[in-house]
């Protein structure tokens, strides 16, 4: 009898727009809305719906820079509310279990799913019923891309949030050059600001040319991380799948006032309570701290008033 030929299929499930999401589950009246959430004391932007997006609102953008564009469109803001928004990243964290146990939580609103177990020529469908399950048992709309590797999962949901399906599979797929040549270098994980200047000067301008490039010239002229990517996009896996959480190295507490503080005595009572929070946050993880930093400093936006750190 033979056998279903089952690769290595590595899912990341993307929460759509999370922080907007949340909001809008338990305010139906803003679902078609443009919408933003704003950071710890409604600093910054940190999160759009589509609507928000298309009228050229920008991610991590002061509030005050974009508060015309909000006023004139009449776009629903929203402070952050990391309760609930923690809350509902633990549901959705639960209903992808119930695929499978073997489960790397990323980020709050992002989890890499391994799907090997399932066979090829089903894995698509797979994707679109852990999609429909999410957003039945959750009401959170997800992006899920599926692919060999964790690198190309990335891209995989790159393009599955442009689909209306939400869902994009690279398995089976023996030549994947045309589709990274499509995907900018800087649009691939793990190459940041710096990483994407020095591709650029070198000839890079997207992943399939970072794909091919010879394994000599990259332990020559670049590091082990991109040479774990360049792998990765080859379909070779490097960068393995944690599913345990890993003990913190490192915690911190940091807001933005709302307006101008003049009195020391409010900076004073304000550091106090942020040291309070963290100190909780270390407790409750059962850890202890080597060293405690305090930083403050003014806001780089307001240039009248000088810049100090």
């Amino acid at each position: 009898m033979s056998s279903i030929p089952c690769t290595r299929k590595i899912a990341l499930v993307d929460c759509n727009s999370f922080y907007v999401s949340c909001e809008r589950l338990f305010n139906p009246k803003i679902r078609k809305k443009p919408v933003v959430v704003l950071s710890n004391n409604d600093g910054c932007i940190i999160s759009r719906s589509n609507e928000a997006k298309a009228l050229g609102i920008k991610m991590g953008e002061p509030y005050f820079k974009a508060k015309d564009i909000i006023i004139k469109n009449k776009v629903e803001v929203f402070s952050s509310n990391y309760a609930l928004y923690g809350d509902l990243s633990r549901r959705v964290m639960r209903t992808l279990k119930s695929f499978n146990s073997a489960i790397e939580v990323y980020s709050i609103d992002e989890a890499f799913l391994d799907l090997s177990n399932f066979p090829d020529q089903e894995i698509e469908n797979i994707g679109k019923k852990i999609r429909e399950t999410v957003l039945q048992w959750t009401g959170i709309p997800t992006s899920i891309g599926i692919a060999k590797t964790k690198t190309l999962s990335k891209i995989a949901n790159h393009i599955a949030k442009k689909k209306q399906s939400g869902v994009t599979s690279l398995i089976g797929i023996e030549n994947i050059d045309p589709i990274l040549e499509k995907i900018d270098i800087n649009d691939v994980w793990g190459v940041g600001r710096q990483l994407t200047k020095f591709y650029n000067k070198n000839g890079i301008y997207n992943a399939k040319q970072l794909k091919n490039k010879s394994n000599s010239w990259i332990k020559k002229c670049s590091n082990v991380l991109s040479s774990r990517t360049a792998m990765e996009l080859r379909g070779i896996p490097c960068i393995h799948l944690e599913t345990t959480t890993a003990k913190r190295k490192s915690c911190v507490v940091s807001r933005s006032f709302g307006k101008r503080i003049e009195k020391f005595q409010e900076l004073q009572e304000a550091v106090a309570n942020y040291c309070l929070n963290a100190s909780e946050k270390i407790r409750s993880e059962s850890l202890t701290a080597k060293a405690i930093t305090v930083f403050v400093r003014t806001s780089p936006f307001q240039r009248n008033y000088g810049y100090y750190s």
